[in-house]
């Protein structure tokens, strides 16, 4: 199908209990349609072939605009993700998380290598690979950087996927370093950050304490293509489609097309 126009998308990991097989699938993706949603990130879903979720994309008319890998996978079964992307014609994807054996001062030397390694690859086939960040990155290392400084500053062809919810919990400001990768993030994720009994909670886009006039701001300077909403869990009592369903209609009330 036609790239929508539209920036806002949804990623599905919101939705993995709810996607675990294709029957699921298609029920959440009728659902992800119905709210307004035109594109989706496809992560946390089910081992379901990646022709079945061709014809639910194409029956739901719903564009896939990133995907989410684990290390294992991209290192182990490089040449069968590039083909699901080029078969879902989707032109990025991320490491999803690293694992936790890379934060020391030669582990993250190695991971950056590896990361722009593979970005390299991903290069060769047409294709943009970008690391997605947790609030774990923001501890520093032996250089007196964060983590994430060094994983940019080492690597060249990786493209970011700055979550804006974990740099704010990890003590960054989401602003700063939205315009700190610019020009290299095609995928930005959004998350709100709440506090609630002096605990940090997942929320909804605009229900939290998140800069959201800035971060859009920062985006648009920045030509971000896509806002993926990725709140991991529902906040509160509600249900998680009804969590993505504020968090488009905020996003909408904010004028993000």
């Amino acid at each position: 199908m036609e790239t929508p126009k539209t920036k806002i998308a949804v990623t599905l990991y919101n939705l993995r209990e709810h996607c675990k097989t294709a029957e699921d699938l298609d029920a959440t993706l009728a659902k992800v349609r119905e709210i307004g949603y035109e594109a989706i990130q496809i992560s946390g879903i089910g081992p379901i072939e990646p022709e079945i979720v061709e014809e639910l994309l194409e029956k739901h008319k719903l564009y896939c605009c990133a995907t989410h890998e684990s290390l294992p996978n991209l290192l182990e079964n490089f040449d069968a993700i590039v083909r699901k992307m080029k078969l879902w014609n989707c032109d990025f994807t991320a490491l999803g998380h690293p694992g936790n054996d890379y934060w020391s001062e030669n582990g993250i030397a190695e991971l950056a290598g590896i990361l722009d390694d593979t970005a390299q690859q991903f290069e060769a086939e047409g294709l943009m690979f970008g690391y997605h960040n947790h609030h774990t990155e923001f501890a520093k290392c032996a250089t007196g950087k964060i983590y994430l400084e060094e994983i940019y500053h080492r690597t060249k062809t990786m493209k970011a996927e700055i979550d804006v919810h974990w740099v704010a919990r990890g003590g960054g400001n989401p602003v700063k370093w939205i315009k700190r990768v610019a020009g290299r993030m095609p995928v930005v994720h959004f998350k709100d950050f709440a506090i609630v009994d002096n605990t940090p909670q997942f929320c909804e886009i605009g229900e939290g304490n998140l800069d959201w006039s800035g971060i859009i701001k920062a985006c648009e300077e920045t030509n971000v293509r896509w806002y993926s909403i990725e709140q991991d869990s529902s906040f509160g009592d509600k249900d998680i489609f009804e969590s993505i369903k504020i968090s488009f209609d905020n996003l909408k009330s904010m004028g993000v097309e």
